[in-house]
């Protein structure tokens, strides 16, 4: 009984940590409206964190990237699109790392900032587009970056973002499950190795 009780601590191990970060992937999206339980209030990270998400976006796209002014500039020349492109897309993934919360996994904030930079970026082509449209009507005084990618970014339906989330990256996050399934095994062992040791020093 003893040794059957040791061998199971790795599979138990296992077991714990492929469902945590299963739990912890499924949080990204879900639940979409806070549920409480007694006390705590569950809900998921991308529809809670959703509204600051996208005003940080768009505040340091317009503070630490460009002007309306600037935006001109880059218009009118036509080779530096995919420099402005780029530059979106680096200042978005490393604002959603930083706002991501604490206890998310690394991987977990990597994966999630480099998919909304990726929208982001899929989308500055139109927004640029449309800033043009808004210019020639003599509004560029009115005009402001940060809440126009704001509305943007929060006019994306959360059923959407998710399912485009699953199609795209079903393979990445099916290995973080895996992963925490490794980890877990791993971590079993040696909590196996340390009560062997301990059963011997005992007897």
């Amino acid at each position: 009984m003893f040794w059957l009780s040791l061998i199971s601590i790795p599979f138990i191990g296992a077991l714990i940590g492929w469902f945590t970060n299963l739990l912890a992937v499924k949080m990204i999206f879900r639940p979409y409206k806070p549920v409480r339980f007694g006390p705590i209030v569950v809900q998921g990270l991308l529809p809670k964190r959703r509204y600051d998400l996208a005003r940080t976006i768009g505040e340091v796209v317009e503070t630490d990237l460009f002007s309306v002014d600037d935006l001109l500039v880059y218009v009118e020349t036509s080779r530096l699109a995919g420099k402005l492109t780029e530059s979106v897309r680096t200042a978005v993934h490393d604002a959603v790392v930083a706002k991501s919360p604490a206890l998310l996994p690394l991987s977990l904030k990597r994966f999630f900032a480099e998919f909304i930079a990726e929208i982001v970026a899929d989308r500055v082509p139109e927004f640029i587009e449309k800033l043009i449209d808004e210019l020639s009507h003599g509004a560029q005084h009115e005009i402001k970056i940060s809440r126009l990618i704001e509305e943007r970014l929060n006019s994306f339906p959360l059923e959407e973002l998710e399912k485009v989330v699953v199609k795209v990256a079903s393979r990445e996050l099916r290995h973080i499950t895996v992963l925490g399934g490794v980890l877990g095994f791993l971590i079993g062992l040696v909590q196996m190795g340390v009560v062997y040791l301990f059963v011997l020093t005992k007897s």
